[in-house]
């Protein structure tokens, strides 16, 4: 008797842990408008099922209009949010575009976007939006990045000066050493020491340009000055530099007539910038190879060095800011650690790749390639003749 009373009692007692449990498992949720108020931004929360607007105090001391509020239809919600911020003097050709976007995303298996930048009236917010799938909507962070674009447009002021003023000495310089040159061609001594003020004026101007480029905080091809030009002759003047300013080592040119749409002044800075490490990490002469090749329909203009070399582990970083290699080899030879970062952004900004290839003790190459799809291209002489 008493085991079939204790049975039932342990059934019973199984079945009400089991209720417990699973009332002690259910998740809390937080409602959404909880959630907005609570948070320290300017937030938004769209509800696309519901046609719902939720927003909290600080985005509503931004753009009094965003109040709170329900839509009968999706056509009402977007009236409203154009209404609001044009009344709040955005751009309402962002606006438009913004929307049109977060519209076209919302029902996305997997919905993202980029952040985005609204001018509304003397502010300028970017807008970083996170998708939600239960329910379908999105929540809007508003933040007010007035005060950094200010800030970045007066740095670019002052670097756009500061640069005027670096180049106007060096200018001079450059132009006095050259005149000395021809006066003192017969004196060796002389001669020699002013053909090292010159090359010394140059290096300053390239040190002094890629310091100005690397503060830039972004570099596009938005910021270059594109033009069509012949590649040959720019190579033959650069490589005619260092046969003058490097007699120690002996640099070769290997390329076919190829027309290029590049920044050309950037191609020099980059062109500089390699051939120049490539005489500085051969301390003990040499030979320096600048070519120009083709692999399948992409052309590659490569620097190649028989210099010191770069250590296998030390290749993945050559290209990050201030990376200098730590061996014997290399900690003699100064550097800013910013040349190669300089050539990497100046590639990329074109569309083009860069890559380095090395073995330690014989030399390095470092290689562009001129990528054909990029925004912009090379065309040799016998593609320009067929197209005619």
């Amino acid at each position: 008797m008493t085991r079939k009373s204790f049975y039932p009692a342990r059934r019973y007692h199984g079945r009400s842990t089991a209720k417990r449990m699973n009332r002690t498992h259910v998740p809390h949720t937080l409602p959404i408008h909880s959630i907005v108020e609570e948070a320290q931004d300017a937030v938004c929360y769209i509800d696309f099922t519901r046609n719902h607007l939720y927003s909290n105090e600080q985005l509503r001391a931004i753009c009094p209009s965003m109040v709170t509020q329900r839509f009968s239809r999706p056509e009402d919600m977007t009236r409203f949010f154009h209404e609001a911020f044009e009344r709040n003097g955005a751009n309402m050709t962002d606006v438009t575009l913004f929307w049109e976007e977060l519209m076209t995303n919302r029902f996305g298996c997997c919905p993202s976007m980029d952040a985005k930048s609204l001018r509304i009236g003397e502010r300028t917010m970017q807008v970083i939006v996170n998708f939600t799938h239960t329910p379908r909507g999105a929540f809007l962070m508003w933040r007010d990045i007035t005060d950094s674009i200010r800030f970045e447009e007066q740095k670019d002021t002052f670097l756009a000066e500061l640069s005027h003023e670096f180049r106007s000495p060096l200018t001079a310089i450059n132009g006095y050493a050259e005149l000395l040159m021809y006066q003192h061609h017969d004196d060796e001594k002389t001669h020699g020491m002013l053909t090292l003020v010159k090359r010394e004026a140059e290096r300053l101007e390239r040190l002094v340009d890629n310091f100005l480029d690397y503060q830039r905080v972004n570099y596009s091809v938005e910021l270059l000055s594109l033009s069509t030009f012949d590649l040959r002759p720019l190579l033959e003047d650069i490589v005619a530099h260092y046969k003058a300013t490097a007699p120690q080592h002996d640099v070769i040119l290997s390329a076919d007539d190829v027309t290029l749409e590049a920044d050309q002044e950037k191609l020099l800075q980059l062109l500089h910038n390699l051939i120049g490490n490539a005489i500085k990490y051969s301390p003990n002469g040499g030979t320096v190879y600048v070519e120009l090749t083709t692999e399948d329909d992409t052309y590659v203009l490569s620097v190649r060095d028989t210099g010191i070399g770069i250590p296998s582990d030390a290749i993945p970083y050559v290209f990050d800011e201030y990376y200098r290699v730590d061996s014997d080899a290399h900690r003699p030879i100064k550097g800013t650690g910013l040349g190669l970062r300089i050539c990497k952004r100046i590639a990329e900004a074109h569309g083009w790749g860069i890559h380095a290839d090395s073995v330690y003790g014989e030399g390095t190459t470092f290689s562009i390639y001129l990528y054909p799809n990029s925004s912009t291209h090379a065309t040799s002489l016998a593609e320009r003749e067929t197209s005619d």
